[in-house]
């Protein structure tokens, strides 16, 4: 996130501190517009790009991804248990 931080440091003129707090807005608007299931997979991205900045990740396209896949497995698991409540309102239809 130090690489981040610095290019807004840079390109936008901002200090550290004015940095680092556009990239909490950010992250919380992202998260806003993200469904619920999804918008805990922000923060560990952005937790990743802090990791990177201490050498802890091999790149952003590894902390892409990974953030991929943590959705992908989320949407798979909102998924799964929307099928099992449609099943059970059907079965209890049913009965």
């Amino acid at each position: 996130m130090q690489e981040l931080i610095q290019q807004l440091q840079e390109k936008a003129g901002l200090t550290a501190e004015q940095a680092a707090q556009s990239i909490d807005v950010i992250k919380e608007y992202v998260k806003g517009k993200l469904p619920p299931f999804i918008a805990g997979t922000v923060d560990n991205w952005f937790a990743g790009m802090s990791d990177k900045a201490e050498g802890k990740k091999a790149g952003l396209m590894d902390q892409a991804g990974d953030f991929l896949e943590n959705v992908k497995d989320k949407a798979e698991d909102w998924a799964e248990e929307a099928k099992d409540k449609v099943s059970d309102f059907f079965n209890k239809e049913k009965k």
